[in-house]
């Protein structure tokens, strides 16, 4: 496992932990990195972009809310897909050395290996959607789906109707792992 991913999953870890007890994610993650022997890169890199994400969390709070549109409330997302999206939406936002595609995939990775199968279409779609507002210029030279669409603009109703069929899509309505219930099992 290389080493920022090695960060990138630490870097989760510590946010579920800290989301689920209420302790600072900061403080988590020292716990987490005790409790490993990581390389200094990895140690250096998960502590890196665990402050980012608490030091901007109400912006990243703020850009998701946007990015999912009014019909998909973050409440309604589990708890390890809303940890993701905070870790990728800051890395994406706030690390410009990292290129969006390595972020997103890194993300869809995680959500792959942590959450219910809908959640990689998903967490890709809203990714690709920030990266798309974070590079406009690098994601319309790609010809990427959507890249047309200036996403610092408001959508109109067509568009936004579109986006929420597509989210839909990708996503449908099945709870994910975590959704209600902090074991991630609904009763």
């Amino acid at each position: 496992m290389g080493k920022r991913r090695k960060g990138r999953e630490i870097v989760l870890q510590s946010l579920y932990a800290s989301l689920m007890g209420g302790g600072d994610v900061l403080v988590v993650l020292e716990d987490q990195l005790l409790r490993r022997e990581s390389a200094p890169e990895t140690t250096a890199f998960a502590r890196d972009l665990a402050l980012k994400i608490k030091t901007n969390r109400p912006d990243t709070e703020r850009w998701l809310k946007t990015l999912i549109s009014a019909r998909w409330d973050p409440s309604r997302l589990g708890s390890l897909e809303l940890c993701i999206l905070y870790l990728g939406l800051t890395e994406l936002k706030y690390s410009p050395t990292v290129p969006f595609r390595a972020v997103i995939n890194e993300a869809c990775e995680l959500a792959h290996r942590y959450c219910e199968d809908g959640a990689v279409g998903f967490v890709n779609g809203v990714l690709d959607r920030a990266a798309h507002q974070v590079y406009p210029e690098v994601a319309s030279a790609s010809g990427a789906e959507g890249a047309g669409h200036q996403f610092d603009e408001p959508l109109d109703a067509d568009e936004a109707t579109a986006v929420d069929h597509d989210l839909d899509a990708d996503f449908g309505d099945t709870p994910l792992r975590g959704a209600g219930d902090p074991a991630g099992e609904d009763a």
